[in-house]
Order: structure tokens, then sequence, then C-alpha cells
């Protein structure tokens, strides 16, 4: 018979969809990386919702075979969630992994109720390990007070039974915790991991934008890359937009992603007068590319954790002004806090932007100081070692 010191350790990683975002790629290189000598992983993943972009191609690139949980859905649904909760419980039954590890807010509701409805039958000794990272948090902006409290009641009933909350900034660590969500003991700060050298090793002013989307070379382009939801805050972005175009006329704009704002976000555009200085893309996968192109990327959002799209636009050397929500400012040198905006606020937007466009000084200065910084504490290799230690610290 095996060793149990030899035995791999057996994770159960579950997300509640791969759609387009940071979540999505985290889970599934983790899912690659930790098949090895010492772990073995496997990946459930819920349905996309209607009008969201697909992620699940990168799991094909990585090769990573993940099961799909048809009823796990983003919305809300009494039956379809009893649904997924009882195939959750048959998965973790047949699979018998030593540890859960539950991403963004759904997945970690039903797959930490099905663990918990599994370890009620099983000994102490013998109990399944539970782990919840937030990406970020729905705690608002997103849903009803009504239904904001059901998820924070929820939230807070789950916590107990999780013996591990992951956090990926200090300012969520707090966030979470000021919300009674645990306790401060069961709490670990794992910042993001990606896979970001391409990013590092561009070339800056060769890349797909201005090109393929014929904008005029001599352009300065000040771009978003995002999923277009309503907590993303991007009719914010036009507005800045038309009030920078008032004094700037070397700038065009750049919405990258796709979703269910598309349409409004296009009525803006055309009610401000601006359709011919913002250019929409659509989806774009080689993001490497597209950020070489950019001069500036904005982040307008009601609420966020630990944004991708930021992480990746200082890992190529492009500056960013953001609004200070949720964990953004973690990202950010003390000395360029400046480019960070009070939420929903244009007028400081505005500002910030016109700072980076006019000080070339400044713009070299806020990329020195961020670009080998994030590149290295955003690594996957770091994220990959601190998550291997805490699973086998959890299971001995």
């Amino acid at each position: 018979m095996e060793n149990r010191q030899t035995k791999k350790i057996r994770i159960l990683r579950i997300i509640a969809r791969l759609n387009v975002g940071g979540p999505a790629i985290h889970t599934v290189l983790l899912t690659d990386r930790l098949n090895n000598d010492k772990f073995e992983s496997k990946l459930i993943a819920g349905q996309l919702s209607e009008g969201e972009g697909d992620m699940s191609y990168l799991a094909k690139e990585r090769n990573v075979v993940y099961e799909e949980c048809q009823d796990l859905q983003r919305e809300l649904s009494p039956i379809k969630d009893i649904k997924a909760l009882l195939k959750m419980w048959k998965i973790i039954r047949t699979y018998q992994p030593d540890i859960i590890h539950t991403h963004t807010a759904k997945a970690g509701f039903i797959g930490r109720s099905a663990a918990l409805l599994y370890n009620l039958f099983k000994n102490e000794a013998k109990r399944i390990r539970v782990v919840h990272t937030f990406h970020g948090h729905v705690f608002h902006s997103y849903f009803s007070p009504l239904k904001t409290n059901l998820f924070l009641f929820l939230e807070r009933f789950l916590g107990r039974y999780t013996d591990t909350i992951i956090t990926i900034t200090p300012l969520q660590k707090q966030e979470i915790l000021s919300l009674g969500v645990g306790k401060e003991i069961q709490h670990q700060i794992v910042p993001l991991g990606l896979d970001l050298k391409r990013f590092y090793i561009q070339p800056r002013d060769n890349g797909i934008l201005k090109g393929h989307f014929e904008i005029p070379s001599e352009k300065k382009l000040i771009g978003v890359v995002a999923r277009f939801t309503a907590i993303k805050n991007l009719t914010l972005f036009l507005e800045t937009a038309a009030e920078l175009l008032k004094n700037f006329n070397d700038i065009h704009f750049v919405m990258v992603g796709d979703g269910e704002e598309m349409s409004l976000l296009k009525e803006k555009a055309e009610a401000l007068n601006i359709t011919s200085s913002v250019t929409f893309t659509g989806f774009l996968k080689e993001l490497h590319l597209v950020y070489a192109d950019l001069d500036l990327v904005m982040l307008t959002s009601h609420n966020e954790g630990s944004p991708v799209s930021i992480i990746e636009a200082m890992t190529a050397g492009v500056p960013v002004v953001a609004s200070a929500v949720g964990g953004v400012p973690d990202l950010f040198q003390k000395d360029f806090h400046e480019m960070l905006c009070p939420a929903n606020d244009k007028d400081a937007l505005v500002k910030a932007c016109a700072k980076i466009l006019k000080d070339h000084i400044y713009r070299n200065a806020f990329i020195d100081a961020h670009q080998n910084q994030i590149y290295q504490k955003y690594s996957f290799d770091r994220l990959s070692n601190d998550l291997s230690g805490l699973y086998q610290n959890l299971v001995s």
C-alpha cells in the first residue's frame, strides 16, 4: 500500500466559470502546475452567463482537462443551486480530495457547502481541508441590499468551516475581516500569480492596435481592458474621455473587451459625440501586444480585488490611473498615490490622466517604480510556491 508520506496531495479546485478575467487565469495555471510529483489536481467549472467572454481556450492551451458543472452558474437559482450542490457532493465522494479550494463567490458557496455536508459524515482525522480565495467580493455594488445581506450571512456562516481564507491584498483582508467573515487566524494573504513574462519582454510600440484598427500612428492611446459589466463602471471611462478630448487633440481611446453592456457603451459614446475617438475592439487574446501600443491604462470600477489589467499593464511598462477601490491601492507605490482617484470621481480621473500625458519625467518615473516590482511580486512561480507550502501544511 502507498505510504502516506509519498502519496500525492489531491486537490479539488472549483470556480464558478471560466470567463475572461483574473480568477480563470489563476485557476487554470494552478491546475496545470500542481499536477506533479507532490500534487494531483482536478478542476471543476460552472457555466458561462450569456454575453460573457469564454476563457476556456487557456485550459486547452495548457492541456488542462476540466469538468463542467452545468448547474453551477453566477445567477441565483434555488433549483439549479441545489442540483449543483448535489453534483459537487458526488464529485467529492468519488474523487476523495485532501483539499477543496474554491474561487469566486458562487463556487465558494456551492463547493464549501458540499464539503461541509461531506465532512459531517467523516471521521475528524480524515476531514477534507477547505480553502477559499476572495479574488474580489460581492458585498457592495453588485446586488440589491437584500441579496447582499444574504451573501454576507452565507459567507460568515461558511467562514466558520473554512480552514484557510485567502485574500490577495492587505486592504482586501482588512475589508473582509471588518465584515465579520472568518477570524484573523484563518486569513492568509496570497497575492495573485500570473504568467507575466511575455508582458515584461514585449517591446513597446510594437503591438496590434494602431495598425489593425487603423488608428493614426501619432495618437497616444488610452485604454481599458475589462469585462463590459456594470461593476466596471465603464460609462465613467467614456465621460472621462470626453473631458480629456476637450484639451488634448492627440489622444485616442480603446476599449478592449465585451459583455452585456457593449450596446449601452456604444450608445453612450455616441451621446457624448466621441465615437470617432473611441475604438471598441471586442475580446482580444494576445494582450501583451495590446499593452505594447497603450500609453495609459484606466480603471474606473466600483469594486475590485486585485485587477489583472493593472498588473499586466504595469508589467508591460504602461502607467495606470485607477479608482481607489478594493485592493487597487496595494498595487501602487506610495509616491504615486495621486494616480489613485476616489470612486466615481470624473474630475480626479481627468486630472490624473492629464498629468501622465503632460509630464514625461513623471510618466517614466511611474514606470520605473512599478514595472520590475510588480513583475517579481506577481509571478506565477511565487504563487505556486506559496500555495504548495500552504497545502502541505494543511494536510500535515
